[in-house]
């Protein structure tokens, strides 16, 4: 169905206008404008299928819902992972003037010690995007021991996948959406996704983050365990984004594997 068959479907109603939102990476997003609202609604590609799991994502969304993180949900279709939300007006994505407000969302999620129930098995879906790739632009197998001599601790939901669009700033409320990668998983984890999603290279602005998040700067033992993350990070995108671009050859596929190989061995040479 397209978007004005899905509107129709959820609301019994027509929508007056419809604007494609160009940042989605894995879905087909849409703010959608109806006579008495506004809302965004996501479909899934159907390049994507067996990549998620919507019944979990149903789940978590129940849990965190008291959290108030997310934009009012409107409708969710745990078999399709169709999603409808009120759209919130005048909000940023990430940047870096907001890097303690983003520190600060992240740990209220942490902080709230919730349970899915399913891990996100980061070795399990690193050999899943793996499988799928039939002709692989970078050869990665230097650092796959780093997934394999991961050590997890605190295991608590995390949201996995804290790409800029997914944290979104007000002048009143801060939001952390978009909860289809979100499993069980070490803080850790949470805390380098959002340091290499967003590339954050600048020494500087990486201690700003650590010293919101923690309280203080990492001490030596939670730097190294930070660095290990950091590269498991590279190597897991960097497949994700070579299965991405050869199911869907668009640009911005090789663009993140391109950028994920190249920080990838940024971070071996410094590691050594």
């Amino acid at each position: 169905m397209d978007i004005i068959e899905i509107t129709n479907k959820i609301f019994n109603e027509t929508p007056l206008r419809t604007e494609y939102i160009e940042t989605g990476l894995t879905n087909d997003n849409y703010i959608v404008t109806l006579k008495n609202d506004k809302v965004v609604i996501r479909i899934p590609r159907k390049e994507n299928a067996g990549l998620f799991d919507y019944t979990l994502e149903d789940k978590i969304l129940k849990l965190v819902a008291n959290l108030n993180l997310e934009p009012p949900l409107l409708y969710y279709n745990k078999l399709t992972g169709v999603k409808c939300s009120r759209y919130i007006e005048n909000v940023d994505t990430f940047e870096p003037k907001y890097i303690k407000r983003a520190a600060k969302l992240i740990k209220t999620l942490h902080d709230a010690n919730l349970a899915s129930g399913k891990p996100f098995d980061i070795k399990h879906t690193f050999n899943m995007y793996k499988k799928r790739i039939k002709k692989p632009i970078y050869d990665t197998s230097f650092a796959h021991h780093y997934i394999d001599d991961l050590n997890l601790e605190n295991i608590r939901l995390c949201h996995n996948d804290l790409v800029q669009g997914n944290l979104l700033f007000s002048d009143t409320k801060d939001y952390l959406i978009d909860f289809e990668y979100a499993g069980d998983n070490d803080p850790y984890f949470d805390i380098m996704s959002f340091i290499t999603e967003n590339d954050i290279i600048d020494h500087t602005q990486r201690q700003i983050f650590y010293k919101e998040y923690f309280g203080d700067l990492p001490t030596p033992a939670q730097k190294s365990r930070l660095d290990h993350f950091e590269i498991v990070h590279h190597v897991l995108w960097c497949e994700w984004a070579m299965m991405m671009y050869e199911s869907q050859p668009l640009p911005i596929y090789k663009e993140i594997a391109d950028l994920k190989y190249k920080r990838l061995n940024e971070c071996i040479r410094k590691n050594l």
